[in-house]
This record gives C-alpha cells, sequence and structure tokens, in this order.
C-alpha cells in the first residue's frame, strides 16, 4: 500500500490524559531549533533557549485544557490554525500580573501527557501561538481562561518532541572526554580545540532513545566525532561522516541500547 492510516489502539479515541502544568517558552526566547524529521512531524534534536530561566509553567486545571487545530483558507492555499485553551482557577493578582505582561505575546507550548516523555508542540518559528485571555468572577465560578492561538493559516499542524526542556545552561565539557549522563543532561558544549583530538565518551547511563547535543567549541583544530565500536560507548555517525566540532555547529545523536551503548547520529547542523 501506499499509504495506510490504521487505528493505533483499541481505546484510541479516549481523551489524553493531561498534566496540569503546561511548559512554555517566548518564542523570541528560543535560541536553537532543532532540525525536523524526514516525515516532517518531530522535532530531532534539543531546543536551546538564551538563558537559562527562559522556560516556563502555566498551571490550568487538566480537565479544561483543549488543544484544536480548525481547517480553513481556500481551495489552493488549505491550512489551519493551531489553538490551545485552558482554564486557571482564580483571579489573583499573580495571574493579572501575568496576563497584563506576556498579553498578545508569541509563545512555543510543550503539552505532555501524563507518564509519557512525548511532549505535543504548538507554535512554530514563524507562527507562534498569541496569548489573549479573558477572566470571569461571577455566581458560577472565578476563572482566568488563557487562550494560546496561531494568528496565520499554515501546515504547522501539531509536532512531537522527546528531548530535553532545558533548565540550566549547556554542560560545558572539558578537555575532549566526558561522561554523557543524566546528571550531566542532554546538551553539551564542547571545548575549544587546537589539536583535532577525537571525542571520546567515556560513559553514559542516559535511557535508550534519548537525544543529545554536542554543540562545537572551535579552535584552530576542533575536536572531531568518528565512526567507532570500540570503548564503552560507540558512534554512528550517517555513512560514516566524521563530524567536526566547528564553533557553533551541532550534531544530535539517539541513544541506542545493543551489545553496549551506542550513540547513533540523527542530524547534524
Amino acid at each position: 500500500m501506499k499509504f495506510q492510516l490504521q487505528k493505533k489502539s483499541s481505546n484510541a479515541g479516549l481523551p489524553s490524559k493531561k498534566r496540569g502544568n503546561v511548559r512554555a517558552v517566548l518564542n523570541r526566547d528560543i535560541k536553537t531549533w532543532p532540525p525536523i524529521s524526514a516525515d516532517g512531524t518531530t522535532y530531532e534534536g534539543n531546543f536551546e533557549f538564551y538563558e537559562s530561566d527562559d522556560l516556563g509553567e502555566i498551571y490550568l486545571t487538566a480537565s479544561t485544557q483543549a488543544l484544536t487545530g480548525e481547517p480553513g483558507g481556500n481551495p489552493d492555499g488549505m491550512g489551519s490554525k493551531n489553538k490551545f485553551v485552558g482554564e486557571h482557577p482564580g483571579t489573583s493578582r499573580e495571574a493579572m500580573a501575568f496576563i497584563k505582561k506576556y498579553a498578545n505575546e508569541g509563545f512555543i507550548l510543550f503539552i505532555g501527557g501524563c507518564g509519557s516523555t512525548e511532549y505535543k508542540v504548538i507554535g512554530s518559528q514563524c507562527d507562534p501561538v498569541k496569548l489573549s485571555p479573558s477572566i470571569k468572577d461571577d455566581k458560577d465560578g472565578n476563572i482566568t481562561t488563557l487562550t494560546f492561538e496561531q494568528e496565520q493559516l499554515n501546515d504547522d499542524y501539531v509536532m512531537y518532541y522527546y528531548g530535553n526542556l532545558p533548565t540550566t545552561a549547556p554542560y560545558a565539557v572539558t578537555g575532549s572526554s566526558f561522561a554523557a549522563t543524566k546528571e550531566n543532561g542532554q546538551v553539551y558544549q564542547l571545548a575549544a580545540n587546537a589539536d583535532g583530538d577525537s571525542i571520546a565518551v567515556t560513559s553514559s547511563d542516559l535511557d535508550a532513545d534519548t537525544i543529545i547535543t554536542l554543540i562545537g567549541g572551535g579552535g584552530t583544530d576542533p575536536l572531531v566525532l568518528s565512526n567507532s565500536t570500540a570503548g564503552a560507548v560507540g558512534y554512528l555517525t550517517k555513512n560514516g561522516s566524521a563530524w567536526t566540532g566547528l564553533s557553533g555547529s551541532r550534531i544530535n545523536l539517539k541513544v541506542v541500547k545493543a551489545d553496549k551503548t551506542y550513540l547513533v547520529e540523527a542530524s547534524r547542523s
């Protein structure tokens, strides 16, 4: 068959379980966007923000959260606009301060399910979701409703993300070797190098399918990551092509567990 879309599971149509806290970042605070997978649905890599505290959390009552994408346009310009709505309990001073500061700002939202490392991402680099709030304090309730919606029709739809949402700066690597661990995180800033030394990951306790990002440190003869199955951790790059850690360059590696841990290239830039 050229294509098929089958039911994923017997209860695929049940409402998704929601987390109360939605992760959010202002579009302008994203320093690096990860590459997108070949099928156009998944970010393959890790988001990087300008500052370690750029990521925020917004509490929205789980049962009130609604993610929609309504189609529109003409026959030669069909698309949709992503929209996410949720109710924040109360009309507190803190809530009013938030909406005064961020109303009509462009956000990227990371909406995660319970018991899953998967995030649904709405908003894109060119079409973030804009915040428009409303408040109600009457006999039926005391609620601040937050609506995040794209302004233009587009073909973004919902994207998926399994990477890191950073709350700290990238781990600074000294020398050419380091351990890729949960404690150190998923983004590694390599050091400048003058001898073309080989990168060596000495150990890893990261879970399978975790993606780590190496950021090149440059130098007169930068560090190099080459195909290798020797050592405690192996590396498999696309087409066996070595990656050179030029200043600001990036390579994204997926953790694969087999006879040992392998880091397999997902993308580079």
